[in-house]
């Protein structure tokens, strides 16, 4: 009687407990996936809450008909936000332009035709000429790939993470994985977890992507030569084409914590490192580089501890050091 007693008590604390949590997490779906007017969105989002915690206080109380209430209404509020899919939530979304196009690639053989690649011209960071080039590129001539984090506000907890491919013929081909807004959206960490944003796979210039940051927001870059061979280069890189691929024809949402600019890298690790089962450090971003270094990644000199390592490799300091950018920020690489 006593093992019974127990266990039904864990359970219905448990029950209880998960309607709290999916209560709380729903009142975002709400609020934020509530299609029509914003007062219809405002009307729900101060509605739902006052149904919750009337049926919470039931529940508590033993009233199971109330606990039957709210579990269905948890239900459908997670059926609805597991369906919803970026074309239905972004299909008459007008993007801001940064984001407006999405890259794609035609193969042929090792040959790779990169359509919408962003090579914007810059004067300020929000006063720019929007332009977008096709490149062609021979996968058989990558040469390097190197990883790129970018700290803002001098946060080191944060970064933004970036690749760049080197080929022998002298091009540069950089990736970075982003937040996609609509006009007038400003990116939040709240919005990023309900399916606010899409991810957008960019392919570009290192002159627009890099020099973006380090030119005109002022961020701190660093660029590290990675220890990838060339065969494991061209892998990735064919891969990552293939993703916006895919991307383009079926849209991601990005989320805050799981989807985004780094955690969407991670599967490269894995391909390479089969062995790598995630770290910490995925999520707390800025630290990214110097787990690349614990796990070897990176290329570095002999004795070269990661803190000398990230101090030669910051790429303001060289961006002025030649003409071409390209070859600047890689100066006493």
């Amino acid at each position: 009687m006593g093992k019974k007693f127990f266990i039904y008590t864990f359970l219905k604390y448990l029950w209880f407990s998960l309607l709290v949590i999916i209560g709380f997490w729903g009142w975002g779906v709400v609020y934020y996936n509530t299609t029509g007017s914003a007062e219809l969105r405002m009307t729900a989002a101060v509605i739902y809450p006052v149904i919750v915690l009337f049926l919470l206080i039931g529940t508590f109380r033993g009233n199971y008909s109330a606990a039957s209430h709210l579990t269905v209404i948890e239900l459908l509020i997670i059926f609805h936000f597991t369906l919803l899919t970026p074309e239905e939530v972004f299909h008459d979304t007008v993007w801001q332009r940064s984001w407006k196009l999405r890259a794609y690639t035609e193969f042929t053989n090792s040959t790779a035709t990169i359509h919408h690649v962003r090579d914007f011209i810059y004067r300020t960071e929000k006063d720019f000429d929007d332009r977008y080039i096709t490149m062609t590129v021979d996968l058989d001539k990558v040469t390097h790939l190197d990883v790129v984090l970018s700290h803002w506000d001098h946060l080191n907890e944060v970064a933004h993470t970036m690749l760049t491919f080197a080929f022998s013929d002298g091009q540069y081909l950089a990736f970075s994985m982003e937040t996609r807004l609509p006009e007038n959206v400003t990116q939040g960490m709240i919005p990023g977890l309900y399916k606010q944003y899409e991810l957008l796979s960019i392919v570009g210039t290192e002159e627009d992507l890099f020099k973006l940051r380090t030119n005109y927001r002022k961020e701190e870059l660093y660029l590290y030569r990675t220890n990838a061979t060339k065969e494991e280069a061209r892998f990735i890189l064919k891969v990552l084409l293939e993703a916006i691929n895919r991307q383009h024809l079926h849209p991601k949402f990005y989320n805050s914590l799981t989807h985004n600019c780094t955690t969407s890298l991670s599967p490269l690790l894995r391909w390479i490192d089969p062995s790598f089962t995630g770290d910490i450090r995925l999520l707390f971003n800025g630290f990214s580089d110097e787990l690349l270094y614990d796990l070897g990644y990176l290329a570095h000199r002999d004795g070269e501890s990661f803190a000398e390592l990230k101090k030669r490799r910051k790429v303001n300091d060289y961006v002025n050091s030649h003409p071409d950018y390209s070859t600047a920020i890689r100066y006493d690489l």
